[in-house]
């Protein structure tokens, strides 16, 4: 559809949303960023782009308001009604689009992006492990290598919490100990 601006309008079926009435009309910018791989599909179905203006221009001159031309097969006959269960979308598993790819921490520092850190060792490697939590929620595996130099900060207050130094009384080398 062409919106009062001249702008290309497409209407967006949410995945998890049945009904007719929870779809939108959203300009081409705001699909490119997150709906950009469903709005090429579409695209290169129908021939592009260029094509969905001249079919948008004819329907505008001839008010047909973009429908189709009757001439083209029914894509479908089943119901397209809405879900009877009740439940709402965000009450279930995410759509297949939604998930997201495996995170990766951020390049450069990590000094503000940790929550905690903590270390143990590796029983097969006897390495130290830094076990990061993200103020994102994610938690990552690291050797300590890797947290030297993008959290030194983060790895010394993690030792200074952990470490305790004991003073002892020096005993001269050359001296016997004290017979009591």
């Amino acid at each position: 559809m062409i919106g009062k601006g001249g702008e290309l309008l497409y209407e967006v079926k949410w995945e998890g949303y049945e009904k007719k009435s929870d779809r939108t009309w959203e300009p081409e910018e705001n699909l490119t960023e997150n709906a950009s791989e469903a709005l090429n599909e579409y695209l290169k179905s129908i021939g592009g782009r260029e094509a969905l203006l001249n079919e948008t221009h004819t329907a505008v001159q001839s008010k047909k308001r973009g429908r189709k031309d009757s001439s083209t097969p029914q894509a479908s006959t089943t119901s397209k009604r809405s879900k009877r269960n009740g439940s709402h979308p965000a009450d279930s598993e995410p759509p297949a689009s939604a998930k997201q790819a495996v995170w990766k921490p951020p390049a450069g520092s990590w000094e503000d992006h940790i929550a905690h850190l903590d270390a143990c060792e590796d029983e097969e490697t006897h390495k130290l492990m830094v076990y990061l939590t993200w103020k994102n929620g994610h938690k990552t595996q690291h050797e300590t290598s890797v947290i030297y130099s993008r959290c030194p900060q983060k790895m010394l207050q993690f030792y200074e919490r952990h470490v305790r130094i004991i003073k002892r009384e020096e005993t001269p080398v050359d001296s016997p100990p004290a017979n009591s």
